[in-house]
């Protein structure tokens, strides 16, 4: 049978809200006010793969040339 702690799910949760908190500052940096709105629309609706998904999209996107 699976156990699992009140430990386990406190630091679960405490890692997800951290991660929330990361990808939802770094959409606020660097996004515009309608994509910061869809960003944080998908962080907050699906967490986990919202956050990594807005994390990993900052990163890779951090090193493009801008042209003007």
């Amino acid at each position: 049978m699976l156990m699992i702690s009140a430990f386990q799910i406190t630091i679960f949760l405490a890692l997800l809200l951290i991660l929330v908190v990361f990808a939802l500052v770094l959409a606020a940096k660097q996004k515009s006010n309608i994509r910061f709105l869809i960003w944080g629309a998908f962080i907050l609706f699906v967490p986990f793969v919202g956050a990594l998904a807005c994390i990993i999209n900052f990163y890779s996107n951090k090193n493009d040339i801008k042209t003007i």
